[in-house]
């Protein structure tokens, strides 16, 4: 698929940009990390990084119909695993009285919660991005939707599974684990090219906003199997799984209350899990310069699997600045602990306008006492920070 992407990419942005009236967004990110030491000696202790995405946008004439494009390239001067292209958007959306219909590579994103993206399903992972899960590869559907006055019923199929790809020993992040992802396993005999379903309405009442969703299809989180008889090689296999999900978020003046829950059925069994949270936001403080959010999310898993789960019984606390200047600073700090084995971590987010068309941002993450035994062991030598410079044109 990275190949294809890239025959698509290079071929149709040309005929995009000879298209009248496309709206063209640029966005070129300039990204420097740094680590602390390594038992990994050939990992790099430093890396400068590119990422450079076009969102191409194309109205009708009749303004029923958007054609949106948006590729992905990015590259890395030391790791040349991370390099790579990707279509993150490729479709046509078309609205007639109150239906929508959009085919093509899309991108959609379900959840309320801060510190993990539970219910969000559609999309696969771009683990070669970052371990926070927040970036996704495109994924080619049909998307059928029912607007009415409070709500959305929407209807997804899903052709073409896209696999998670993994970095190798010599990266920073490397999960310990001698993966050949190119000999991925699937449950279903039709492997990646199975259709998978979804079906979601979402909508408000009052001050609840909510989603109700159901996905039938191939899990996008893999299990792993040993590849040889020595065990000296795991293989990614992808399971059939059935799955009912809801996402709420209530709103009472400066407090959000935050839910998603989900509940797994495959071959192996069955399995449920869910995050809950709260959010309260102290306004104008300092003069009304300042509003600060105190949040707090406890995550739950029946798997009570520290060894194959990442989040099976954490909570994250945290505190969300906003400093309500003209450059638009903001500041997220906070902290996951492990209730099991009191494992730790501490991550930090911030960004600000710079310049006319810019934004710099800031994140870290410090892996603090890592029980042995907790997913997140093979973290433990990645202590980093990282400076991004996001140019828009």
């Amino acid at each position: 698929m990275n190949r294809l992407s890239t025959l698509i990419l290079f071929a149709l942005l040309p005929l995009s940009l000879a298209v009248p009236a496309v709206e063209t967004n640029t966005e070129l990110a300039i990204i420097g990390q740094a680590f602390n030491s390594s038992d990994n000696s050939d990992a790099a202790d430093q890396r400068l990084g590119l990422n450079l995405q076009t969102r191409l946008t194309h109205n009708t004439k009749s303004g029923n119909g958007t054609f949106v494009f948006q590729p992905f390239v990015s590259w890395d001067q030391r790791d040349d695993e991370r390099n790579h292209t990707d279509i993150r958007e490729l479709n046509y959306l078309h609205a007639f009285d109150n239906w929508e219909v959009q085919a093509g590579i899309g991108k959609v994103f379900w959840g309320v919660a801060e510190s993990n993206h539970l219910v969000d399903v559609i999309n696969q992972t771009d683990a070669l991005e970052g371990i926070d899960g927040e970036d996704k590869l495109g994924q080619p559907m049909l998307r059928v939707s029912r607007l009415f006055e409070q709500s959305t019923l929407e209807f997804f199929a899903l052709p073409g599974f896209r696999e998670r790809a993994f970095l190798g020993p010599d990266s920073r992040f490397y999960l310990g684990l001698p993966i050949d992802d190119d000999k991925a396993q699937f449950q279903s005999d039709d492997g990646d090219n199975h259709v998978d379903y979804a079906l979601r309405l979402s909508g408000y009442a009052g001050d609840l906003d909510y989603g109700v969703a159901y996905f039938d299809g191939t899990s996008r989180e893999p299990s792993f199997i040993p590849g040889n008889e020595a065990g000296s090689v795991f293989l990614p296999y992808y399971a059939q799984m059935q799955q009912w999900s809801v996402d709420a978020q209530y709103t009472k003046e400066a407090w959000l209350w935050k839910l998603e829950a989900l509940n797994n059925e495959q071959s192996s069994g069955s399995y449920s899990a869910a995050v809950a949270g709260l959010e309260y936001t102290f306004f104008g403080l300092r003069d009304g310069v300042l509003d600060t959010g105190v949040l707090l999310e406890l995550h739950q898993d029946s798997r009570d699997d520290a060894t194959n789960v990442l989040l099976q019984n954490d909570v994250f606390i945290g505190t969300r600045l906003a400093f309500n200047d003209e450059v638009d600073t903001a500041l997220l700090v906070g902290g996951f602990v492990d209730l099991d084995d009191e494992s730790t971590s501490l991550r930090v987010e911030g960004s600000r306008r710079v310049l006319t068309d810019a934004k710099l941002s800031i994140e870290g993450q410090i892996f603090g006492d890592i029980d042995p035994e907790n997913r997140s062991f093979g973290f433990k030598d990645n202590d980093y920070i990282q400076l991004e410079l996001q140019l828009f044109f």
